[in-house]
């Protein structure tokens, strides 16, 4: 553990930061050597001095650079060399919100994020995109006080790295790509055909996907009735089971749709694909929309059930498999959202009561179902994609065959630990997620 350093004004001394001389010893740094002090993004050459009077948990700086560097002096920081920098941190940003008025209605929630500030320490800002200045790179937002346990606002200097949790558009992508490069992390928020069409590039995980394919012509529907009985039809951007629809061939070669909203199941016949198409058409307008192969899910009671793994890096850098939360549908609904009605329990449970597997079995299978989402979660990266945390469902038939449905990364809800009355999950998920976010500030856990 890295002690927590209180930063003192130093009054007298220009461009200088002053500490005890077996700190400087224990970290490696040199009075003798050129230094530049690094907070957030910038850096400033310095004066380093020693000094036996002051406790080894202090550092003296000079106002001028507290100054320059708008260092908040109510929170505890730890130092690293790295080559001739004395990084200071570490300083976190949490980009919660486009607008002002979103922050400030949600800022008081993310304390969720900080509970464990021992272990975090430094400065965490979150902010809103309407608070960045890019010319002068500072940030007007809320900066986590851990004194008072409290959000205080203010106009801060960038930080030293990004927990990103809403969808940016392509001239702020590119911003925070020239300013941060991997040091943000949910980079770009992909959509479910992207995700089908890198995963399904590579040999070890197409087994894993089921059959899709993008919808545009009537055509397109009867090709893949053609090869499974049922399927479903999805746009390319949507969640919490929000506008899906399942269609199917009915007995007298007419067509079945089915589809929820409002928690109501609803169902359609119509007796060509052509008469189908008109109604999508009519449905989605112009947006992206794809077809998916249906699957044999296991069902409980007449509850179609479907599973959701949280997947949160860690301050190494190594994911970890935080739990598997089976969400049970409504009977006979064709979705399995627990918004829309559903219920959750842990995964494990599940698998255990439907397929009656021993202890060992389950574990087993357990294992086999994180090795397939470790592969999907590399290739998502190698596509360019940073991810820090993700939510990955996946589907089980009745067959035990295992498939991926979606992979989301637009700050996937740490809410299943809730579903599963789990609260200490519930904190060790966030936790993580700003332990990850301190390692790209320029602390990561492996190094003295």
């Amino acid at each position: 553990m890295r002690t927590k350093f209180n930063i003192i004004p130093d009054l007298n001394a220009l461009n200088c930061i002053t500490m005890h001389p077996n700190m400087a010893k224990r970290n490696n740094i040199s009075a003798r050597k050129k230094w530049f002090l690094r907070f957030g993004i910038q850096s400033l050459e310095i004066k380093l001095r020693t000094s036996s009077f002051l406790e080894e948990n202090e550092l003296k700086v000079s106002v001028e650079v507290i100054e320059h560097f708008r260092i908040p002096l109510n929170c505890g920081y730890e130092i690293r060399r790295e080559m001739n920098e004395i990084i200071l941190g570490p300083f976190i940003g949490i980009l919660t919100a486009s607008k002002k008025s979103s922050l400030d209605e949600t800022v008081q929630y993310l304390s969720n994020y900080i509970y464990d500030y021992y272990h975090i320490g430094g400065a965490a800002l979150a902010f809103s995109l309407e608070g960045i200045n890019p010319i002068e790179k500072t940030i007007e937002g809320y900066l986590y006080n851990p004194e008072m346990k409290k959000w205080e606002s203010g106009v801060y200097t960038y930080p030293a790295s990004v927990f990103k949790i809403i969808y940016l558009n392509k001239d702020w992508r590119n911003h925070f790509q020239t300013v941060y490069g991997s040091r943000y992390f949910n980079s770009y928020v992909f959509n479910k055909w992207e995700m089908y069409k890198w995963l399904s590039e590579s040999s070890e995980i197409i087994p894993y996907l089921p059959r899709t394919m993008i919808y545009n012509h009537a055509e397109d529907i009867d090709y893949l009735l053609g090869m499974y009985n049922e399927i479903f039809v999805k746009p390319v951007h949507g969640s919490m089971g929000d506008r899906i629809f399942k269609v199917s061939k009915n007995e007298i070669n007419g067509l079945k749709l089915e589809y929820h909203q409002n928690g109501v199941p609803y169902e359609k016949q119509f007796s060509s694909i052509q008469e189908l198409d008109s109604y999508f058409k009519d449905q989605f307008k112009r947006k992206t929309i794809i077809l998916q192969q249906a699957l044999d899910l296991i069902s409980y009671d007449g509850r179609k059930i479907d599973f959701r793994i949280v997947m949160v890096k860690n301050q190494s850098g190594v994911w970890e498999d935080m739990c598997m939360v089976a969400k049970y549908g409504q009977q006979g609904s064709i979705v399995t959202n627990i918004l829309a009605g559903g219920t959750a329990e842990i995964g494990e449970i599940t698998i255990q009561k439907i397929f009656g597997l021993s202890d060992e079995e389950v574990y087993r299978f357990r294992k086999e179902i994180n090795r397939i989402i470790l592969k999907a979660a590399d290739r998502i990266e190698e596509c360019g994609v940073h991810c820090g945390n993700l939510g990955v469902d996946i589907a089980i038939d009745t067959s035990k065959n295992i498939w991926i449905i979606e992979m989301n990364n637009l700050n996937p809800s740490p809410l299943f630990a809730l579903d599963i009355n789990d609260r200490p999950l519930f904190y060790q998920i966030k936790r993580l997620n700003m332990l990850y976010a301190k390692r790209l500030a320029g602390f990561p856990e492996d190094l003295p």
